[in-house]
């Protein structure tokens, strides 16, 4: 039966920044966002809507395994941060900085604007001290452009996503900002804006973004039929530009959600599409895109990656990322210890180079319940790999039937050993705060032994971003 309080939290959780965050033009209903935040959207809500205290109280609870090397560092907290919502709906880490994006920061006069915020380690070796160094800002950004949907950073360069969020609004960019010469500090405003020469209106382009070296991709789920837009620095620097090329997959239709996740590393970039259909419905895909001997252009896939035993509503591809020749695929649908907690899927580079394949191995959540969102963010740094599950709801059923920390998140580690990916070596990461609602988990990065992640709901909605690290 349909739960009217579980719907009326979901809305909330789902939509709080985009109904609040208001110029007068703002979105105000799922109908006005682009088609691949509706469709996301409206997902998540069916599967929530299922999981009713009655159908929780006969479930399994299994003791989550959270004992292991990772270990929380405080949280990096924006100087001065007013009031605002979604604080850590993206975060990105690299070397000796931390990027963390926030949608929705009150700007005055009732308005909301999106900021990522810079942090630096400083130069004693104590992450803990981490203090905000700079906050990038964008200077032709509107109250409905949704800055800081994502974040990625490279060495001295970061790029952060726009998606533009209503259906009239336009159809997103990317903005690309560059270490100044006396280091990350202070308020900075970009250094080049990256556009599409043939973009329309929710095209949802910034949905997802990504850069290794000189070359940033940003993806377009909401483009017909859904791209990924490549982007290579100019010999001089960076510079307003549109597209160097355009990826687009050889099968692709509106629905697919094509660039809903895009990720690169060297000359490899994947992009994910949830609602790619194959044999099954919203089945999802991956598709790996290797870059020619002459340089980036136009092209379909050099390879389409699906999962062996995908189903309908998988949705493989919400997630994806790449690292060497390593591509692990999010799949928040898929069955995991049970039905529907998701699942994430690694992908090896065979000898020959990138083909059409299934997976090498299939990563669950040992402790997974139906509907955690499992593999709805994903990182991979060496033999490393971190998976977000925010609808993960920990602990024991309380008197009302709920878990008693009811949607609070997690983040789970996964090592590699020797060749191979198992189960064997993995330990879910919880803030030390933790609460109901917090959706820890929807964002993850990681680099070496640091691991950033996202509570976009945290505090009352305003969110909170978590550290850890491998001694």
């Amino acid at each position: 039966m349909r739960s009217a309080q579980l719907t009326s939290a979901l809305i909330l959780i789902l939509l709080s920044s985009l109904c609040a965050s208001a110029d007068d033009n703002s979105p105000r209903t799922i109908s006005d966002l682009p088609p691949a935040a509706q469709a996301a959207i409206r997902a998540a809500m069916a599967r929530n809507v299922a999981r009713s205290p009655a159908s929780l109280r006969g479930r399994h609870v299994i003791p989550a395994p959270v004992d292991g090397p990772w270990a929380q560092l405080a949280q990096p907290v924006p100087a001065g941060n007013g009031y605002g919502y979604d604080y850590a709906s993206s975060v990105a880490v690299s070397g000796n900085v931390v990027v963390v994006g926030q949608t929705a920061v009150y700007a005055g006069n009732g308005k909301y604007i999106g900021e990522a915020f810079v942090f630096v380690k400083p130069s004693a070796p104590d992450w803990n001290n981490l203090t905000q160094a700079a906050v990038l800002i964008a200077s032709d950004e509107l109250g409905t452009d949704l800055f800081a949907t994502s974040v990625a950073i490279s060495g001295n360069t970061i790029v952060v996503g726009s998606i533009s969020g209503c259906t009239n609004c336009g159809p997103g960019r990317a903005y690309i900002y560059v270490k100044p010469a006396g280091g990350w500090s202070g308020q900075l405003t970009q250094t080049a804006e990256l556009t599409a020469s043939d973009g329309a209106n929710a095209a949802a382009i910034g949905t997802s973004v990504s850069i290794s070296g000189n070359t940033a991709v940003v993806g377009a789920p909401g483009e017909t039929p859904g791209g990924a837009y490549v982007y290579v620095m100019p010999t001089n620097g960076w510079v307003n530009m549109t597209q160097t090329a355009k990826l687009t997959a050889s099968d692709g239709i509106p629905s697919d959600q094509f660039g809903n996740s895009v990720s690169i590393s060297g000359g490899t970039i994947v992009a994910g599409a949830p609602g790619a259909n194959g044999a099954n419905t919203q089945a999802g895909a991956a598709y790996v895109f290797t870059e020619p001997a002459g340089g980036w252009g136009n092209m379909t896939q050099t390879a389409k990656l699906t999962a062996s035993d995908g189903a309908s509503f998988d949705q493989l591809g919400m997630a994806a990322a790449v690292n060497g020749t390593t591509v692990m695929v999010g799949a928040v649908g898929a069955i995991g210890r049970i039905a529907h907690t998701g699942a994430a899927y690694v992908y090896s580079e065979p000898a020959g180079g990138w083909k059409n394949a299934t997976e090498n191995a299939k990563l669950i959540a040992p402790d997974g319940q139906g509907d955690d969102l499992f593999g709805s963010a994903i990182a991979i740094s060496n033999n490393t790999a971190v998976v977000g599950a925010p609808q993960r709801s920990p602990g024991p059923l309380n008197s009302r039937g709920y878990p008693a920390w009811w949607l609070a998140g997690g983040t789970y580690v996964f090592a590699k050993s020797g060749s191979t990916w198992t189960q064997t070596s993995v330990q879910v990461l919880n803030g030390s705060d933790a609460h109901n609602d917090d959706l820890m988990g929807s964002s993850v990065s990681i680099d070496g032994n640091l691991v950033a992640t996202g509570a976009p709901k945290s505090g009352k909605y305003s969110g909170a971003a978590f550290l850890f690290v491998k001694p």
